[in-house]
């Protein structure tokens, strides 16, 4: 059960997204979808049956298929890959988790999320998409955890905004020498010494290929985007569609075991 302090931070960032982002949501859901249900129109889930909750966030990106589309090369390669086990940690409402079991189908996947609230929605979307079968959810995810799955070809996507510091630390956890690692970097305002990044990849650098991913503006997709024909949204409204409403300057580490022999 969660403590009382989770509770209350969980319900009370939800009233400030609420604030936010109701009445952009709802009206993007009538601007695309009308009375149908929603799916993601484009991306690496197009197809994912999706719902009209309040999340992290803005919801329209996902809708969209353009939320963190930095990624999206890297998210189709590791589709193409024989994992038996994928841990997103940091699920949030399960746009990863379920978007993999999704495109997986031979895969199982662990979701973990601290907010009780994110395990719920993520929860409803497997639901939603007849995916609870391979998309299990839990909550704090240990290095005793990880270790778990080490001896099957596993993955791991992490967004646990500056947690990764600790998680991610191979001396304390043996298991993660051997998981490719898909990690968003939290620098903590340039307050952590060393930085985030150059932790991690000190850490990693001697078991895995390190790439840096940086985030990109959205102008070129959303000319994509539009020429596809899949949308009668104009053009200011598919670049407010995609605004992701998050500061410049991230970045993900894409982290792969180094073959040997």
């Amino acid at each position: 059960m969660p403590s009382l302090l989770e509770v209350y931070r969980s319900i009370k960032l939800r009233l400030y997204f609420r604030r936010r982002f109701n009445s952009h949501q709802e009206r993007y859901r009538r601007l695309i979808y009308g009375k149908k249900e929603i799916t993601v129109i484009s991306g690496p889930f197009r197809g994912l049956r999706y719902f009209n909750k309040i999340v992290w966030g803005s919801i329209t990106p996902k809708w969209i298929g353009s939320y963190e589309d930095e990624l999206t090369a890297v998210i189709e390669d590791i589709i193409q890959r024989p994992y038996s086990v994928v841990m997103d940690i940091g699920c949030a409402e399960g746009y990863y988790a379920t978007g993999l079991a999704y495109r997986m189908p031979r895969s199982r996947i662990y979701a973990y999320d601290t907010d009780f609230i994110s395990r719920h929605q993520t929860r409803q979307l497997a639901q939603l998409n007849t995916l609870t079968d391979r998309v299990f959810v839990r909550g704090f995810c240990s290095h005793e955890e990880i270790s778990r799955h080490v001896d099957q070809p596993a993955l791991i996507i992490c967004d646990i905004e500056g947690f990764e510091r600790e998680l991610l630390n191979p001396d304390a956890c043996g298991a993660l020498k051997k998981m490719d690692i898909l990690v968003e970097v939290h620098e903590g305002e340039g307050k952590w010494k060393p930085s985030t990044l150059d932790l991690l990849k000190s850490r990693f650098a001697g078991t895995h290929a390190l790439t840096e991913i940086n985030a990109t503006d959205r102008e070129s997709q959303a000319n994509n985007f539009i020429e596809s024909g899949t949308t009668n949204l104009n053009r200011d409204q598919v670049r407010e569609a995609m605004n992701e409403h998050r500061s410049n300057g991230y970045l993900w580490l894409w982290m792969e075991v180094r073959q040997t022999g």
